[in-house]
């Protein structure tokens, strides 16, 4: 399987209500196995996932490591994004995460690009030990960039919703346009969608801007 519902070590934990949520949509899903073909976009995953063209109704987190500030949705308007919900406990979180921060350290310099890493654990009440677990876990894999917190789940809940996902679970990473429209979304890891994570993330930023509100319309 290449992807996780909850931690591991921690079944019996108190679960997060929209863990529960998750859990059952995925539940008529099939056990995959680890040994799979190199990723490909011929299935229904990055830029030919059925969430692509929805729009990220809500976006909520704050600080959890790093210096960072709280982040809303205003922050999607004229960047392009990419947001990873992952969890140090979640075994292909950790396969994926090297990529991660090659990808940022790629395209940090791009005064477009943004990134927003989103640890999480199944306990709303410790993010105190989450803090101190991802803090340890960056320190392992020499990644510079903040982290941060989903409070209740609330932007992984309206996620779900609003881009009818049945397949939910960790990690997931998602591209979004300038205008806050997922233009890729992954679900689990697979060898090789890091290649598929940077040629989004390139294509969106080759993508024209949208008008402002501000610019004058031409008339005939």
């Amino acid at each position: 399987m290449e992807r996780q519902i909850q931690p591991q070590k921690q079944a019996a934990a108190a679960f997060w209500p929209w863990l529960i949520v998750m859990a059952a949509l995925a539940a008529a899903l099939a056990w995959r196995g680890m040994s799979r073909m190199p990723a490909s976009e011929d299935e229904q995953r990055g830029r030919r996932h059925p969430a692509v063209g929805t729009k990220l109704p809500n976006l909520e987190l704050i600080p959890l490591t790093g210096n960072a500030q709280p982040v809303d949705s205003t922050v999607l308007d004229g960047k392009v994004t990419l947001i990873n919900f992952w969890g140090p406990w979640c075994t292909f979180c950790v396969v994926e995460f090297p990529h991660l921060v090659e990808l940022e350290q790629h395209f940090r310099r791009e005064p477009d690009f943004q990134f927003f890493s989103v640890s999480t654990n199944p306990d709303p009440n410790d993010k105190l030990g989450l803090a101190e677990e991802t803090a340890e876990f960056l320190k392992r894999h020499r990644a510079e960039f903040p982290t941060y917190h989903d409070p209740d789940g609330k932007s992984q809940i309206a996620l779900v919703r609003a881009a009818n996902v049945s397949d939910y679970g960790y990690p997931t990473t998602l591209v979004l346009d300038r205008q806050g429209i997922i233009r890729g979304f992954w679900t689990g890891y697979h060898n090789g969608d890091e290649r598929f994570v940077r040629l989004a993330i390139e294509e969106t930023l080759r993508a024209p801007r949208p008008p402002s509100a501000d610019t004058p319309r031409s008339t005939p």
